[in-house]
């Protein structure tokens, strides 16, 4: 058995990292608080969006848009949004491992990542990421969700890619950090078919066409949908974070807890060796007064 002073130091070292894990819940807690707004926000709009594009291509049947036409399933793009950090239990490796089967399963020509922790990843498989986008998921903006969905229009337009697919972990309602993959170009009439219209195809006139309005939203819907992705892994990236730290805490508790009681025995043990001791040196000088009497 340990000391008590070995054991009151091993209990410092464990209330230390205590104090760390606690503080790191608690800004997990209070950036999931912040973020979560925002999807609520993005849902509600991307829901608006998408009501009026199935709108329009429901009620306009010679609509014509480059993103409507299917183009093929030869090559595929795919977007893997992880963190930079890590602390966050099974989080990563549910979602990365979930990615690199969709990767591997298909043929992936370009392979985006965002964040340093997917791009570490698929390094140690032995795929280099086409494009490294760093920072994007401790800042999911708009504006990085905008240069984002610039970059794959060019690609899909340049005709470097047929279909482009986003992994990343939906977190919405009851549905909290499962890995998800969605394909966000080429758009079809498929990806509409859960999505109410409020009222009907006459109470709305598009000005100046229909299909002009079209034109207009299919770049915002695909930012709604890059910006709700980023937001969403942000959210259960500090989720899991939040958990692993929480069992951390209650796991230092329980060390605590044990360190305490055998601290209690050493100490107990060694102020009766001291008391023992004490007792034998009184006892032997007793005997050696009686000697010389």
């Amino acid at each position: 058995m340990n000391n008590a002073n070995e054991i009151r130091h091993h209990i410092g070292a464990v209330e230390q990292t205590k104090k760390i894990t606690n503080a790191m819940n608690l800004i997990s807690s209070a950036r999931m608080k912040r973020v979560m707004p925002h999807i609520e926000y993005n849902h509600r709009y991307l829901m608006r969006v998408r009501a009026t594009m199935k709108d329009i291509i429901r009620s306009s049947r010679n609509i014509k848009h480059p993103y409507l036409i299917k183009k093929g399933e030869h090559t595929r793009t795919y977007i893997v949004i992880a963190g930079d950090k890590g602390m966050a239990g099974a989080y990563y490796s549910n979602i990365l491992e979930f990615a690199l089967k969709e990767v591997q399963s298909h043929n992936c020509t370009v392979l985006i990542t965002v964040g340093i922790i997917a791009r570490e990843f698929f390094k140690s498989k032995y795929r280099e990421p086409d494009i490294e986008l760093l920072g994007f998921s401790q800042d999911p903006s708009l504006f990085n969700a905008r240069q984002l969905m610039f970059d794959i229009i060019d690609m899909y337009d340049a005709g470097k890619t047929d279909q482009v697919y986003i992994i990343s972990s939906e977190f919405y309602g009851k549905v909290q950090g499962v890995p998800t993959v969605r394909r966000i170009l080429p758009i079809r009439m498929s990806d509409y078919e859960s999505v109410d219209i409020d009222v009907a195809e006459h109470d709305i006139i598009y000005d100046p066409s229909p299909e002009e309005v079209f034109h207009l939203l299919v770049p915002q819907y695909l930012v709604g949908i890059i910006f709700g992705s980023l937001v969403q892994a942000y959210a259960s990236e500090h989720f899991a974070r939040m958990n692993a730290m929480q069992s951390a805490k209650d796991n230092a508790d329980e060390i605590l807890k044990k360190l305490k009681i055998q601290y209690n025995i050493a100490r107990q043990a060694a102020i009766t060796q001291e008391i023992t001791e004490i007792t034998g040196s009184a006892e032997a000088l007793r005997g050696g007064d009686n000697d010389y009497a």
